[in-house]
């Protein structure tokens, strides 16, 4: 025993130096963690909401609007804050501004390659504002002539469509009261009611930008939003009753997700003559998230195009989708939902 105790310590650096090395070559042999584009769709599907914009995996080459569609092109999209207000630039500075010429740029050229015929937008200013895209997207060889600007109590954004198509009657509403717990409160954007002469008969194409989730000290945010809703189905319904078989496109950021209050109110009692239905676009990915909340690192899906009975049946399934360029972030926190009508 005491001259096996002498050999050891004799010979210890040695018989550390190979044991750092037998150590060292078990670790290289373990397999590495699979890097995150070899998970599976439904792994990368679940890490989703912690990607951060930079992450976003960039769609494949081939693209839905990549094949030629003779349909109407409509484009339901919230251009994120398009109108002079208070902003904050770097260094924490508060500065009252435009949209940032970097962000308008990304826009009209996300607009432009999309092709719409139709377009709805959310978050839109002044009809100067309106005026300016307007010239930025013919200047860029798009040409909608043809707009209505609407809005509601909230005078700093606004509502408004373009289209290459006339327009041959505008019933938005912009003063829409309501009661919460006897108080009165007016709907904020209002109610944008464009008829649109497409191929198959006048269509209403209604606009809508529900009340945000940001609370507000007199009320609560979700109830208003509802309230919204109500006013809004109301709108529709009306037009219904004059007629059965009227066709309408509802679409806007409801700023609420499947199966909540405000999107059961809009859409109506299912299967019923007054049903009106999503169109269930997806991105190239199969993903249905249109806004991405940075502060929360969360996607959500709150921009939604429903159709009544009568349209419903001209929606081009495969030529309708949400629009994941790369460069969606660089323009708004929102992506744009298409959906082709008359295939």
């Amino acid at each position: 025993m005491r001259s096996l105790k002498k050999h050891f310590f004799k010979n210890a650096s040695r018989i550390l130096l190979g044991a750092f090395f037998l150590g060292t070559s078990c670790k290289d042999e373990q397999k590495p963690d699979p890097a995150p584009e070899k998970q599976k769709p439904a792994e990368a599907a679940a890490l989703a909401p912690a990607l951060a914009p930079r992450d976003t995996p960039k769609p494949p080459e081939k693209k839905p609007e990549a094949t030629k569609s003779n349909g109407i092109r409509f484009m339901s999209y919230n251009i994120e804050n398009y109108l002079t207000m208070t902003r904050y630039k770097k260094g924490g500075v508060k500065e009252l501004t435009s949209k940032d010429p970097e962000e308008i740029k990304a826009l009209v050229e996300i607009i432009v390659s999309e092709k719409p015929d139709i377009l709805g937008i959310c978050e839109i200013g002044t009809p100067e504002d309106l005026k300016d895209l307007q010239t930025r997207l013919k200047n860029a060889g798009l040409d909608l002539p043809h707009t209505v600007h609407a809005g509601g109590s909230d005078t700093t954004r606004r509502l408004a469509i373009l289209s290459a198509h006339p327009i041959t009657a505008n019933n938005s509403r912009d003063h829409l009261p309501f009661q919460i717990d006897g108080r009165e409160r007016l709907m904020g954007r209002g109610i944008l009611d464009a008829t649109i002469e497409l191929p198959n008969g006048p269509t209403h194409f209604i606009g809508l930008h529900l009340k945000s989730k940001r609370e507000t000290e007199d009320f609560d945010q979700a109830e208003i939003r509802l309230h919204e809703a109500r006013l809004a189905r109301a709108h529709c319904d009306a037009i219904l009753a004059k007629d059965a078989n009227a066709r309408i496109v509802l679409y806007g950021d409801m700023n609420d997700t499947r199966k909540t209050p405000p999107l059961a109110a809009l859409m109506g009692k299912y299967q019923s003559k007054d049903y009106i239905g999503d169109v269930f676009a997806k991105d190239s990915r199969g993903d249905l998230w249109t806004h991405f909340w940075s502060y929360q690192q969360q996607y959500s899906r709150f921009d939604w195009v429903l159709v009544s009975r009568a349209v419903y049946p001209e929606v081009s399934k495969e030529h309708s989708y949400i629009a994941d360029p790369a460069n969606w972030n660089d323009a708004s926190d929102h992506r744009a939902v298409v959906v082709t009508f008359g295939e």
